[in-house]
């Protein structure tokens, strides 16, 4: 039976800003200051109804919930733990489950010059000697390593929000923990070359974007301990948002359990209405239904042969120079030549200057490319104090990438699992 540990930015129900960019200096106005991201709108519903799946599939004796780690992401994290708790503790009465919080901004460094010392060396950030993990440890990632230093057996983690968290679990626990680690199962990454779209409208990967120096650290220590990585990819998780194949969590749709119990229906018709503002939100932009995401590793825990997962090799992709880089062009009186990270010779997709402001304010992208014999780095792009995330002198890494599902049967199995649990 897996055990999983949840590392989520769960947030169903909830009208909040993104806790992530409202946290961190991501956008950049023409005079290089930064401004915070103040849009107050519903959140996303996915990871909500992940957790409620794993706590029924819990209850049924097919996974087991070690514990849940809420972290800053879709919303804010005070507001994220309440809806945790929610689910876990009032509407599936679990009080044994442990709900602690993470980290509550992204790694410190993300959108920052890299310091340096008197001597003009480098303030090295990763590593369990660097800055990250001097400070990054927390309530939740102190939960998750007690957790899996108790298993009895090996634990998979569900990195369904930012990487913040499990990166650093991987850069401050010990190695007899680590290995405790039987999988890391992370909603990230794109194809190389691959857009984003939804009705083909370009998105961006929320969870590398909002922390891509977490990601990256995770990438490299995640290798360096030999822990697998498994990432579902947006041309998996994406298809099911598509109109003509969306899977929308609607009354409509999911008939909740079968039969009913009350309080199986109490918490299905708290999901539903709770689900009601981003649904209408979602729909105004894309036209549909927002359809699942989130669930695709929960679901690849259990039934990891729905979908078809090949080796990739993974890697970071940084866009143009930050506005305070002496790279960053201007014109001879020092006068910005362009807008922050939207150059005409943008190295990302779905940038440049065709592209709206929030796409172009991404720092740097996580790919796959399933060319094995690529040789090239791990970080890609100025590195250090110009380009903000460290080198870390690593090949791109190994990990399996979950692209499509194996079959139609697979695609009509994915589906009954999400009506026949989520509820």
């Amino acid at each position: 039976m897996p055990r999983v540990i949840f590392s989520t930015d769960v947030a169903i129900g909830l009208i909040d800003t993104h806790g992530g960019l409202s946290l961190s200096p991501v956008p950049f106005d023409v005079d290089h200051a930064f401004t915070t991201d103040a849009a107050v709108t519903p959140q996303d519903i996915d990871d909500g109804l992940a957790l409620a799946m794993a706590l029924n599939l819990d209850a049924a004796g097919m996974i087991e919930v070690v514990a849940i780690v809420p972290t800053y992401g879709n919303a804010t994290l005070p507001a994220e733990m309440m809806v945790a708790r929610q689910i876990t503790s009032l509407l599936k009465g679990r009080e044994d489950i442990p709900i602690v919080p993470g980290a509550t901004s992204p790694a410190s460094q993300t959108l920052h010059p890299t310091p340096t010392w008197f001597d003009e060396g480098t303030v090295r950030i990763e590593g369990p000697e660097g800055s990250f993990a001097a400070v990054c440890d927390n309530e939740g990632v102190a939960l998750m390593r007690d957790r899996l230093r108790s298993a009895r057996g090996r634990v998979t983690l569900l990195a369904i929000g930012p990487l913040t968290d499990v990166a650093c679990l991987l850069n401050t626990s010990p190695k007899h923990v680590i290995r405790k680690i039987r999988e890391i199962i992370a909603i990230v990454a794109r194809l190389e070359g691959e857009s984003l779209l939804v009705n083909g409208k370009v998105v961006n990967d929320f969870n590398f974007r909002i922390d891509p120096v977490g990601g990256t650290l995770l990438l490299g220590a995640s290798e360096g301990a030999h822990v697998p990585l498994r990432l579902m990819s947006f041309e998996l998780t994406g298809q099911t948002s598509q109109a003509g194949d969306i899977i929308g969590f609607d009354a409509a749709t999911y008939p909740g359990r079968q039969p009913p119990t009350p309080a199986s229906e109490a918490s299905f018709q708290w999901l539903l209405k709770a689900a009601g503002p981003r649904n209408d939100f979602w729909s105004g932009i894309f036209g549909t239904l927002e359809g699942p995401f989130d669930q695709y590793a929960l679901v690849a825990a259990i039934e990891p042969a729905l979908f078809d997962c090949q080796a990739g090799l993974a890697y970071v992709q940084q866009c143009p120079f930050p506005a305070w880089s002496p790279d960053y062009p201007t014109d001879a009186s020092g006068n910005p030549t362009q807008a922050p990270y939207n150059a005409p010779d943008n190295p990302c997709v779905d940038h440049g200057p065709a592209n709206g402001g929030a796409l172009s304010q991404v720092p740097a992208q996580l790919i796959v490319t399933l060319d094995l014999d690529d040789d090239r780095p791990l970080v890609r792009g100025t590195t250090g104090i110009d380009g903000n995330i460290p080198a870390l002198d690593r090949p791109a890494r190994p990990v399996t990438v979950c692209t499509d599902f194996a079959s139609d049967f697979g695609r009509q199995q994915f589906e009954d699992l999400l009506k026949e649990w989520t509820w």
